[in-house]
């Protein structure tokens, strides 16, 4: 009860300024129409007509804060940030204390200054194994998140693995089935909607769906290819290649997607391995721990010796990740160290300060792992705990949440599109119903659901805008061998549409999954001298913002490209305008000349995307299973409303709140009672 008085006061008490549908005088009925058609525009996404409507509603009435809100929302649903800070100062000019005004503002600034620089992580909460009635877990041995935001925690003593969802409440106790009972599990790694787990007793790798349920297993105890002597830890590489440390054979084990073995890795000479103990693959690099000879040996793809590291601070060295581009090994006895990749400095961590002050000390660390956000997660063995650390400035600023639209077409059920985000502009994964709540003219509504998010994610928009040039049009050959792969792994619910970049911007394809189309599209063009690359991606994304689903823009240029081809639409904006929709944009080249992914790296890196040379090394062999992995992440919330459906165009305020590990956020929107139909 008190958590609810507490979401209602966070939803209505906090709204000092009038953002209400206000009066409207004579002469100013037009600017109620205009904010109508504005809003009807803005729920069906169509967010360039919602602004031209909204504008003119302020326009009409200065002091229609209702609209020059929701105006402030098209500009940054449509990648016009700077734009939608001057509505947003406006208004808080009026009331400086209408907290959702100040929190929007806040989040688009550090949206527009690149997010939330600060890396402090501080503790925010520790999971205790013995605490837990009915999902206890003892010697903790690895933590593994799903894309869901779930996180799956295996006991070494209780040979069971525990469920929790991301809030970090237990969901589910695992102990595997009747014929594969778990015995003593000492490693795990997520993949394809699987949990593989190392069964250091059985002498096995064990697979279970995400509901717990036996799937398979491979391995038995001995020395040949496929058997091991106690697994000790697992890594799959984005490619679904499976590397198993084999600790008592002394070795590394690759296995392909299909299970199949491919290679073993032992070491010779000065670096062979004596008891691998923990495994982790970055940048193409294969990272071993080898506890006996108290080290880490570095391999290549092919088990050949690139390099070892040794610290003789190191007494039981355990496990090892990449994380955020630091390395971080666990060790037993001295606690866990941390590596910057970028400025190369080794610093150990033995204890830290709690919420109080308190030191608490490592006892013995096995493991560490990190989730979408960033929040850092410690496996204790020794005190069966779980220790999460998180950014400083994540728990001490509000989410993010936005309403992107409201589909009333089914009316009386209503349809909520929302995003969550926090100040780092990451989507907020696994947020359950239970945490939302939704108000309509002030009112509770405590009927609705979450949609499922398999059934958004079941296809895959991909808008590709090729460079108009002799360059890429000399490329046929290689552009379809690199493309080849895609277009082979689309399926039939799968969209593609394809954009000319030239001295104006043409959608040549609508729609299609023929890679013959496309080749025969850019091969009829007539080559330019100028490509008009900023118009052919805002019409791109524009139609790209509407698709529920995994999408991405692809661009296919040879290099013939330069920066005035942004001159119309700036890359500063379209790359505001896809983050905004969560769109990450991807470089096709056929140029191997890698100095040009520097002047691609501002649109592809701060989007999540790629820059990827096609030139038969495999990297987009990989490229319909990398845009997938893009999902939709987006809360639609449902409800059947009591709105009387005779009240014909009245407006309809909505107010969202969530609560997510302590931190709130909230939005406001609206809707109008739609005609029957």
């Amino acid at each position: 009860m008190r958590k609810l008085l507490s979401f209602f006061f966070l939803l209505v008490s906090t709204q000092i300024f009038p953002l209400d549908f206000p009066n409207f005088s004579l002469g100013e009925e037009n600017a109620k129409e205009e904010f109508k058609r504005g809003l009807t525009y803005k729920n069906l996404r169509e967010y360039s007509a919602a602004k031209e409507r909204f504008q003119k509603a302020v326009n009409l009435k200065k002091d229609f804060h209702l609209a020059r809100l929701e105006l402030a929302n098209n500009y940054y649903l449509l990648g016009e940030w700077e734009e939608a800070l001057d509505e947003l100062e406006i208004l808080t000019s009026k009331a400086k204390n209408d907290l959702l005004i100040v929190n929007k503002i806040e989040a688009l600034r550090l949206a527009i200054a690149g997010g939330v620089t600060d890396k402090e992580k501080v503790y925010f909460k520790t999971i205790e194994g013995d605490s837990i009635r009915g999902y206890r877990f003892r010697n903790p041995v690895d933590i593994a998140f799903d894309e869901d935001g779930n996180f799956y925690v295996a006991g070494f003593d209780t040979s069971n693995i525990i469920k929790f969802n991301a809030a970090g409440t237990p969901i589910s106790n695992w102990r595997g089935g009747i014929t594969r009972k778990l015995d003593r599990p000492v490693s795990l790694a997520y993949y394809n909607q699987k949990i593989y787990v190392a069964d250091f007793a059985r002498d096995e790798v064990l697979l279970f769906d995400l509901s717990g349920s036996f799937v398979s297993s491979f391995g038995g105890s001995g020395k040949g290819p496929g058997q091991f002597r106690g697994p000790s830890s697992i890594f799959i590489d984005p490619s679904g290649n499976l590397f198993v440390a084999d600790s008592g054979n002394s070795r590394i084990q690759k296995f392909n997607a299909n299970g199949k073995f491919v290679l073993e890795i032992q070491g010779s000479g000065s670096s062979k391995l004596g008891n691998p103990s923990g495994i982790t693959i970055h940048d193409g690099k294969i990272y071993v721990v080898d506890k006996e000879n108290l080290r880490v040996v570095i391999f290549d793809n092919d088990g050949n010796t690139l390099s070892t590291i040794e610290k003789p601070e190191w007494k039981k060295p355990r496990s090892i990740r990449i994380l955020d581009n630091q390395i971080f090994l666990t060790d037993e006895l001295t606690g866990i160290w941390t590596y910057s990749l970028l400025h190369g400095e080794w610093k150990q961590l033995s204890k830290f300060r709690d919420k109080k002050g308190v030191y608490r000390v490592l006892f013995r660390p096995f493991a560490t792992n990190m989730d979408s956000t960033g929040s850092l997660y410690f496996v204790d063995f020794g005190k069966h705990r779980i220790d999460i650390f998180s950014q400083k400035n994540y728990l001490l600023t509000n989410l993010d949440l936005k309403i992107e639209s409201v589909d009333t077409s089914g009316f009386p059920d209503i349809h909520i599109y929302t995003r969550v985000r926090n100040r780092a502009g990451k989507e907020i994964v696994g947020i359950d119903r239970l945490s939302f709540r939704i108000f309509e003219n002030d009112n509770m509504t405590p009927l609705f659901s979450l949609a499922r998010k398999n059934k958004l994610n079941d296809k895959l928009t991909v808008a590709m805008i090729y460079e108009n040039s002799e360059g890429l049009k000399k490329s046929k050959l290689a552009l379809e061998d690199g493309l080849f792969p895609f277009f082979r792994s689309l399926r039939d619910t799968d969209k593609i549409s394809l954009y000319r970049a030239g001295k104006d911007s043409n959608l040549i394809l609508p729609e299609t999954v023929s890679l013959r189309d496309i080749l025969a599209k850019i091969r009829d063009s007539v080559p330019e001298e100028k490509f008009n690359f900023g118009k052919a991606s805002i019409a791109a994304l524009q139609k790209l913002s509407l698709e529920t689903g995994p999408k991405a823009l692809v661009y296919l240029v040879s290099g013939e490209s330069r920066e005035d081809s942004f001159l119309q639409y700036q890359k500063s904006r379209i790359v505001a305008f896809a983050k905004a929709h969560s769109i990450p944009i991807y470089v096709l080249t056929v140029n191997p000349n890698l100095s040009l992914e520097e002047s691609w790296s501002d649109m592809t890196g701060s989007t999540n995307g790629r820059y990827i040379v096609l030139d038969g090394e495999g990297e987009e062999r990989e490229l319909y299973k990398q845009l997938k992995s893009h999902i939709d992440y987006r809360y639609i919330l449902s409800y059947k409303t009591d709105t009387n459906p005779e009240l014909i165009n009245r407006y309809i305020k909505l107010a969202i709140g969530v609560e997510h590990r302590g931190v709130k956020g909230r939005d406001e929107g609206g809707y109008f009672v739609p005609e029957p139909r």
